[in-house]
């Protein structure tokens, strides 16, 4: 199968994950990049070969090109929202415009509840962690308490708590969000392999869902570096399989630092979760195992279009749903 995709090249961006995840369906398809906005009748008639599908990543957004004329596509193809709060009654109508096939999402709540039109279309494409990035290095757990990225009280009201009452405490360790943007590797930022090296050294993380209530790509990252968790639990979470006292901490506004430092004193349990949660993402949350459940999306978009041109000549209206809310990934 050759699958066209069009995105921004994340390759050196501060969250490569969407890169990782063409990088191993490259190894199950032949792939075909582009980079740059066009009309995309324009821009398959320039590839050598004609693509069997298209995914047009970020839909919409504004780290990925602007692809037009997708409403007269004549072969099966589907878009992927990311940032799903990003100018909803916008892209709602683009969506209604274009008519898409498949609509891919991480985050599965808050489609349903933005985007309730389009459920019959939805497939859900969730985070993962690159596991030859993010694994246990073994370093020496030289830090109690860890807590990266952004903290605006706005988006990340519970970050902005924990920060405001941990930033005194003795071995608490924060480093400020480095910036959405291309990064070398000469720069010393805490991305990439820097990043997982840190969140390695720690005995505990924090973290949070967001005022979305996201499950963030920290809990995929964290978990898959051994580290124990603390951050909010949701129905979304559950369903991928990432459970409150099993595999992370759940935590709120009032009781984070106490579960915090029950765990820090608490060995014994607080690696048993540590490893129950590295066990479960690597199992069923790498980087692999999404761009498979990417692929046979894709092929079930595919044969649905081939049935529906079969038996009426057009392109389908909508696809049946393939991910019901309570239903384990």
């Amino acid at each position: 199968m050759r699958v066209l995709v069009t995105t921004g090249d994340f390759s050196h961006y501060l969250s490569p994950n969407f890169h990782y995840l063409l990088t191993e369906l490259g190894k199950m398809v032949d792939l075909q990049l582009w980079h740059w906005p066009g009309d995309i009748n324009e821009i398959i008639r320039s590839l050598d070969a004609k693509p069997d599908f298209v995914f047009i990543n970020e839909f919409a957004e504004t780290n990925s090109p602007i692809i037009t004329g997708l409403a007269g596509l004549s072969l099966p193809w589907a878009v992927l929202l990311h940032d799903l709060h990003y100018q909803i009654e916008a892209r709602t109508r683009m969506l209604r415009e274009i008519n898409a096939p498949g609509i891919f999402s991480i985050y599965r709540d808050r489609f349903s509840e933005w985007y309730p039109e389009f459920w019959p279309k939805f497939r859900w494409l969730p985070h993962h962690a690159n596991t030859d990035v993010f694994y246990d290095y073994a370093l020496n757990r030289d830090i109690d308490y860890l807590m990266l990225g952004a903290v605006h009280e706005s988006i990340y009201p519970l970050r902005c708590r924990i920060l405001e009452k941990m930033s005194d405490k003795p071995g608490f360790v924060y480093h400020e969000h480095p910036g959405y943007r291309n990064f070398s590797g000469e720069d010393g930022a805490l991305v990439g392999t820097r990043y997982a090296w840190e969140i390695n050294r720690a005995k505990i993380f924090f973290s949070c869902d967001s005022i979305f209530r996201y499950p963030l790509a920290k809990y995929y990252e964290v978990l898959a570096c051994k580290t124990l968790l603390l951050a909010p639990a949701s129905q979304e979470l559950a369903d991928l399989g990432f459970l409150p006292g099993v595999h992370f901490v759940d935590i709120n506004e009032y009781d984070f630092e106490e579960k915090a430092e029950y765990y820090l004193q608490h060995e014994e349990e607080r690696l048993q979760i540590a490893e129950q949660g590295y066990e479960m993402v690597r199992t069923h949350h790498y980087t692999g195992r999404r761009a498979l459940d990417l692929k046979i999306a894709i092929e079930e978009i595919c044969r649905d279009w081939s049935g529906a041109q079969l038996s009426t000549g057009k392109q389908p209206f909508s696809s049946r749903i393939r991910v019901r809310k309570g239903v384990r990934l």
